[in-house]
């Protein structure tokens, strides 16, 4: 893994929407997306705008050092019941190793303890095997199947539900650091 201070998690901005758009119109990334048509400049405009006036939505670039390198938005936020979904992507393909556990860490840690949430929730698309292994990594546990749920390329998709509690995270949480120090230890050495 790479050092985590050398990541940052940031509010989305405008000077963003042309690098987003390329990253949420590559083939990797909309595979696995709801949607997954090719998304036109208008449209990516439009996003950001309900986005920006939406109480309910945050949504958070990963920064490499200078370089971007993904997106994490939290969504559906209740503060009632304390929970929201979250969605991600890390959209550079040369991404540094382990800089999708890293942009987890920082986007728990913030929608967890300054955002005040108890329990994240989150969608996958059935067949996105890495998807699922990566909230299991996090603590998620599976909450349900939505059968027959998505259509992609004349095809229904189930989507298996899954969440993260904040009790469950601060276990995870501990773990995945200890790792990550081990990490940039062994780095150091080199």
């Amino acid at each position: 893994m790479t050092n985590i201070h050398h990541f940052q998690l940031r509010p989305l901005c405008q000077g963003d929407l042309q690098t987003v758009l390329k990253w949420r119109n590559s083939d990797r990334v909309k595979a696995f997306m709801y949607t997954d048509h090719t998304i036109t400049w208008e449209e990516h405009c439009r996003w950001y705008k309900d986005i920006a006036n939406d109480p309910y939505r945050k949504v958070f670039i990963l920064d490499y050092k200078k370089d971007r390198l993904g997106l994490v938005q939290f969504s559906n936020i209740d503060k009632g019941n304390s929970r929201c979904y979250w969605g991600f992507y890390i959209g550079e393909a040369q991404a540094p190793k382990g800089a999708g556990t890293i942009m987890a860490i920082l986007a728990l840690d913030k929608i967890f303890n300054n955002v005040g949430m108890r329990k994240v929730c989150s969608e996958i698309i059935h067949t996105n095997s890495v998807s699922i292994r990566y909230h299991e990594k996090l603590g998620f546990v599976p909450e349900g199947r939505l059968l027959n749920h998505i259509r992609k390329d004349d095809r229904y998709f189930d989507v298996i539900v899954m969440a993260l509690f904040l009790d469950k995270w601060k276990q995870v949480r501990v773990s995945l650091m200890k790792k990550e120090e081990k990490s940039e230890r062994n780095c150091n050495r080199k």
